[in-house]
């Protein structure tokens, strides 16, 4: 089975998508590696501003992480689309992936997890508890958050956080890398 067309491309895009180089991040917002990795990723959109460098972020879930995919569902509701929004509460979520791991949740149900986060989207953005929480539930959020993880799966993702460099998959960065590791491996692309 095709992956039906989805309103827009996968993912949250920082810079210019025609931009000469891409970097695409796939990440797991339950996943403590890309939690490492995302003040990196914004280092790199933010040093590479005014050049021809863009970052575009796919959310992935992958299945050890049983809390991700509502997560997902509600960065993409308070989101809507917009770019800063997602980056902005991702990194809020990020600060507080602590109280939403496996172990944390080990005796809370679904609704207590659906809770938290419409006190973290009340916290950070001053939503409409409410409306939020019917906006997780939609069918236009809810193909926004499943785009992600049908195009990662083209690309044969199976980790996070996996990144491509011009759509090439082979790159010697990881989320353990720095701004400067970055640097060496963009700054040379950018002057050929």
């Amino acid at each position: 089975m095709t992956i039906p067309i989805p309103h827009r491309p996968s993912g949250f895009l920082l810079g210019d998508a025609a931009a000469l180089i891409t970097l695409d991040a796939f990440i797991d917002i339950q996943c403590p590696h890309s939690r490492t990795i995302w003040p990196t990723l914004l280092a790199v959109s933010k040093h590479y501003k005014d050049k021809p460098v863009s970052l575009r972020v796919h959310l992935i879930t992958l299945s050890n992480h049983r809390q991700a995919w509502d997560m997902s569902l509600g960065l993409f509701a308070l989101a809507q689309g917009d770019a800063s929004k997602f980056y902005d509460f991702t990194t809020f979520i990020f600060e507080r992936q602590a109280q939403f791991c496996n172990d944390k949740f080990l005796h809370k149900s679904h609704y207590d997890l659906i809770q938290l986060i419409a006190d973290f989207s009340e916290e950070h953005a001053s939503v409409d508890r409410e409306k939020f929480i019917n906006s997780m539930n939609n069918n236009d959020t809810y193909i926004q958050a499943r785009t992600p993880i049908r195009y990662a799966a083209t690309k044969a993702v199976w980790a996070t956080p996996t990144l491509f460099i011009n759509n090439a998959g082979k790159v010697p960065l990881d989320h353990q890398s720095r701004l400067t590791d970055w640097q060496a491996v963009i700054d040379p692309l950018l002057l050929t």
